[in-house]
């Protein structure tokens, strides 16, 4: 069954062959330890990111390098849109480019019809954040990548970032990633208010 659901995972499995491949660090062999570099690197990320400019999160030049700079020292592809089809998108993998062009150009069509308040700003970047996971246009690290790039558009526009259930670690197996699993696929048939109250629990 397809739907909204960022990637998941079991700490303790055994990378699969075809798991590894793309993997830069080939010491790594369970996801625990794979979800533990990645951590890393993503820490990284946030290094180079206070260190950057005002950026305008609006641009798919800007989400493809936001995407690498998370996953650099992970895998050889990142910040490279996935080349095949999966369970988790209901949309073809060549379709990607023009979906994530035209999510970045409707979303920017309505910050520009609203008054710019607090409440409306949220609900954009919370449409913003469900069509990205949705697109899923990376292979690997897109539910995190959807949810630094909702709080770094909501710091472009003056807004707090998302608590995310109270800063859960969410790439993990616990109640908080439950929670935000079954949001975003009530976010899939068009009922925003769990994944709405989720944000910002």
């Amino acid at each position: 069954m397809q739907g909204t659901t960022p990637d998941d995972d079991n700490a303790h499995t055994p990378l699969s062959d075809d798991e590894r491949q793309g993997l830069i660090p080939q010491h790594i062999a369970s996801r625990s330890e794979l979800n533990q570099w990645e951590s890393v690197n993503i820490a990284q990320c946030h290094r180079w990111l206070s260190r950057q400019r005002a950026a305008d999160v609006l641009q798919v030049q800007f989400l493809c390098a936001l995407h690498r700079r998370m996953f650099d020292h992970t895998w050889t592809w990142a910040g490279t849109d996935r080349r095949s089809d999966n369970n988790i998108s209901p949309f073809p993998w060549h379709a990607v480019p023009v979906m994530i062009r035209e999510l970045v150009d409707n979303t920017r069509v309505r910050y520009d019809a609203i008054d710019a308040r607090g409440e409306a700003c949220d609900e954009i970047a919370i449409h913003f954040h469900h069509q990205l996971v949705r697109i899923h246009p990376w292979p690997n690290g897109n539910g995190r990548h959807a949810r630094l790039a909702a709080d770094l558009l909501l710091g472009q526009w003056g807004r707090p970032a998302f608590s995310w259930g109270s800063g859960s670690d969410l790439a993990g197996e616990n109640t908080a990633r439950e929670r935000y699993i079954a949001a975003l696929r009530s976010a899939d048939q068009g009922d925003m208010s769990a994944l709405r109250t989720f944000c910002r629990s």
